[in-house]
């Protein structure tokens, strides 16, 4: 009985010890500062067993200490045809790790995965998240995933998310030694793990204790400096296309061949309609610029996820009958088109957004590029085409797509190439206003402002719209308590640089407020810059990634009489960063405000954020400099 009485006892605290190993307190003090969540451990496992066949599973869990993390406890898994989830399920504790509840895959939600832009999409998704409302938790989760192909498996990115430390996460990758796998472990110390298990070769990464990461505005692309490890086998297998790549010559020449070259074909009606569209055209940039636009008439874009993985693009004839395409089609349609004149282009696909990103110049894959556009390679003169877009002109790519590595998919084989780039004093934007000072404090007047090359497509959205939605889409962009649109123009044009012309009549009710005979006046009546925050610890250097220049001429009439108290004003700041000059003078009844704000694009090191704050921060603060005006 002594002996029973033993073994029970050691049986309670055994269970308790489990049920409290996610006890909050255990947690290391480093990890818990500035935390919205920990990553308490995490083994993800790839097993390749077949180029067909690869398990991907994964153990998580994940501690969230308020409402700001409960992103990163809930699970998300797509999946399709190619894709099969094997099995789900997980618990949830409490702040002291004693178990609250389990769950299984029927309480996953499962849904399409149609996004709210795409028309046709092949994928599914299973998301869960526990309905908790007391902080902290801890969410555990198990699950197995099969892929049906060998082309892309999931990138290993431990410490993905801002604000969200990590205390144990490792990572391990399981082949035949008879295949050939590429590796490539970014901002990762030392070498990975080899074993051999079952006859297959494993490699495993591991990571503990990563401190949570907050954000820092002006940031380089989180690639550059967080861990990831990429893997990609040589010969590969996908929607039962075969084919096998180590460089990205390799990989472009693939996809034209199994997934462009037998696209392009239109119908004869088509052809002949292009070449009489083009016939005494003398050059091929011409021809071409004339077929951008029956494009951009004919087409629209609509996003279509299906096919080989929603790599292959619609058949040119369909997109021709249809009317509408993704970027893929789109292009590959454009593409088309050129050939049915002879003109060469090439399929380009590149990595968009506004957080400029390169392909990775030395690590191939298949995963990376998220867009595709179009690159005509003409003499001395290569020309880029963004055809997902009925209003942007010829030749035009913005900050979406720009300066950046992208590949060319050409019969001869991929090519990487780089997108062209706007300088900073192209990309300007350029504003004379005329405005005439009521007695009662209202403003009206003319405005004229010039949208250039990267800073084109500021209001092109509003210049495309109409009526009410015009309008709200104004007051928006110039969000100014009172303001009234009177009259608005827009003029578009296509010379080498690109250029959008707004011009408005406006009225603001009650915009200089007055009191005991003063009138308080900002002269900066449109262009006022918020200034990024101080950090005390910079850890991450300063990336801009778009230089540009803003010119402002703001002219005013004021009653007759009023005095301008304290004079003129004039201020000059020249950083490394940029430059920004403001003045105010006043003769007579004129008033004149004119600011110019040059931003330049770069990396600058960590340790100048503090001087790179002061600046914006400064400009700010001068930008919103109020006048005070006299009345006789």
């Amino acid at each position: 009985m002594r002996i029973l009485s033993v073994m029970l006892a050691i049986g309670i605290v055994c269970q308790a010890y489990g049920q409290r190993s996610y006890d909050v307190a255990l947690i290391p003090a480093m990890l818990r500062t500035r935390a919205d969540a920990v990553v308490r451990h995490e083994s993800v496992a790839a097993d390749m067993q077949s180029r067909n066949k690869v398990l991907y599973r994964v153990n998580q869990a994940v501690t969230v200490f308020n409402r700001a993390g409960e992103n990163k406890a809930r699970l998300v898994i797509f999946y399709n045809k190619n894709t099969v989830i094997k099995r789900m399920k997980g618990k949830v504790f409490d702040d002291e790790g004693y178990l609250m509840g389990e769950f299984s895959q029927r309480d996953f939600v499962d849904e399409s995965a149609v996004s709210n832009f795409s028309l046709y999409e092949d994928d599914r998704v299973k998301h869960f998240l526990p309905a908790m409302t007391d902080y902290p938790y801890t969410v555990e989760y198990t699950y197995e995933v099969e892929f049906k192909q060998n082309l892309i498996i999931p990138a290993w990115r431990p410490d993905a998310y801002p604000d969200v430390a990590v205390m144990h996460s490792e990572f391990s990758f399981s082949y035949n030694p008879a295949e050939e796998v590429r590796f490539n472990a970014k901002n990762y110390i030392g070498e990975p793990a080899v074993t051999t298990v079952d006859g297959h070769r494993r490699l495993t990464w591991q990571v503990k204790n990563l401190a949570a990461r907050r954000y820092e505005p002006y940031g380089p692309d989180p690639e550059s400096y967080k861990v990831t490890v990429q893997v990609a086998p040589v010969a590969f297998t996908y929607y039962k296309q075969q084919g096998s790549y180590v460089n990205w010559e390799e990989l472009g020449k693939w996809q034209y061949d199994a997934l462009l070259a037998d696209g392009l074909a239109l119908p004869e009606r088509t052809i002949q309609e292009a070449r009489a569209m083009v016939s005494g055209l003398q050059t091929d940039k011409e021809k071409a610029r004339a077929l951008y636009g029956y494009m951009q008439r004919k087409t629209r874009y609509v996003s279509v996820q299906i096919g080989i993985g929603g790599f292959k693009p619609m058949v040119a004839s369909e997109v021709d009958r249809l009317g509408y395409g993704d970027c893929k089609g789109l292009v590959n349609y454009m593409q088309a088109l050129l050939a049915a004149v002879d003109i060469p282009s090439y399929y380009c696909v590149v990595e968009a957004g506004r957080a400029r990103r390169d392909l990775q110049s030395d690590f191939a894959g298949m995963a990376q590029g998220n867009h595709v556009i179009l690159c005509l390679p003409l003499p001395n003169d290569t020309t880029w085409l963004e055809c997902t877009n009925q209003h942007i002109p010829f030749g035009y790519l913005g900050s979406f797509t720009d300066d950046r590595l992208v590949l060319a998919c050409t019969p001869d084989g991929g090519r990487l190439m780089h997108t062209p780039r706007f300088r900073e004093e192209e990309s300007a934007q350029r504003r004379n206003a005329t405005f005439t000072l009521r007695p009662d404090g209202t403003l009206d007047g003319s405005v004229e402002t010039v949208f250039a090359a990267g800073q084109y497509e500021n209001h092109l959205q509003i210049a495309e719209a109409t009526g009410n939605e015009q309008q709200q889409l104004l007051k928006t962009a110039y969000d100014i308590d009172h303001i009234h649109f009177n009259t608005v123009a827009y003029k578009k044009t296509n010379n080498s640089l690109p250029v959008l012309t707004e011009r408005l009549l406006v009225t603001l009710d009650r915009y200089a407020p007055q009191q005991d005979g003063q009138v308080f006046f900002h002269p900066n009546v449109f262009n006022r810059r918020g200034g990024p925050p101080i950090l005390k610890s910079r850890t991450l250097p300063i990336q801009i990634d778009h230089g540009y220049s803003d010119e402002d001429r703001l002219e005013f009439t004021v009653p007759a009489g009023y005095q301008l108290i304290g004079g003129a004003m004039e201020n000059v700041i020249e950083t490394e960063f940029g430059k920004y000059e403001a003045s105010l003078k006043m003769e007579g009844s004129k008033m004149l405000y004119c600011s110019k704000f040059v931003l330049h694009s770069g990396t600058f090191p960590a340790d100048r954020y503090t001087a790179f704050s002061e600046f914006m921060n400064r400009v700010s603060a001068l930008d919103a400099y109020k006048a005070v005006l006299m009345k006789p």
